[in-house]
């Protein structure tokens, strides 16, 4: 289950100031091997101190889960706003799954101090997916998307497709192309009706 992050909008301003200077630190440990170096060099990257870092991140998963949603709304938030624009097509849903792939392709140790990669994403995509219903029927309505796909759907079916690349080796066009073949299952062309939840 995803950790919470701190509530930014409650903090002091100097508050808010030190944790994106801790995320942006762990960011950086995160990014270095596994990313298991102790967390008072976060600390000290960033500035604070311990109890500082400890005050906003109890533990080295709340702190992971923090920089993974700074990642998804810097590097996946500008892939979900072409939804808006474009409507839900393969090209668009390929290219949120592809830019969550690359996240977690480079990122392995921020992956490896996640519990639940996929929950989080899910929960992530969900949380920012609310209004697709409207878009996704259009989309529908237009013959892109399978008719019994429901906006709940999306979010799980990006989530499970982009997080299984997790740990593999594979580069980024070979990528690509197994995230398009596994994303053909929403095409409307010919599909077996899903059971329903």
């Amino acid at each position: 289950m995803r950790v919470p992050t701190p509530k930014l909008a409650s903090m002091r301003s100097d508050a808010v100031s030190n944790v994106a200077r801790i995320v942006e630190a762990a960011r950086r440990l995160f990014a270095t091997g596994d990313g298991r170096g102790p967390l008072r060099h976060v600390a000290r990257d960033a500035g604070v101190g311990v109890a500082t870092l400890y005050r906003h991140f109890p533990d080295r998963e709340s702190l992971a889960s923090a920089v993974y949603a700074h990642v998804f709304a810097t590097e996946i938030e500008p892939a979900l706003a072409t939804f808006g624009r474009h409507g839900v097509s393969r090209e668009a849903l390929l290219d949120v799954a592809e830019r969550i792939s690359d996240v977690v392709a480079h990122q392995p140790g921020l992956i490896a101090a996640m519990s639940d990669i996929t929950e989080t994403t899910r929960d992530l995509l969900r949380h920012r997916m609310e209004t697709m219903a409207p878009i996704l029927r259009a989309s529908q309505e237009a013959g892109n998307i399978r008719p019994d796909i429901t906006p709940e759907d999306l979010p799980v079916l990006i989530a499970l497709v982009a997080t299984a690349f997790a740990g593999t080796s594979l580069d980024r066009p070979t990528r690509r192309r197994y995230l398009g073949l596994l994303l053909d299952a929403l095409s409307p062309s010919r599909p077996q009706r899903a059971p329903s939840h």
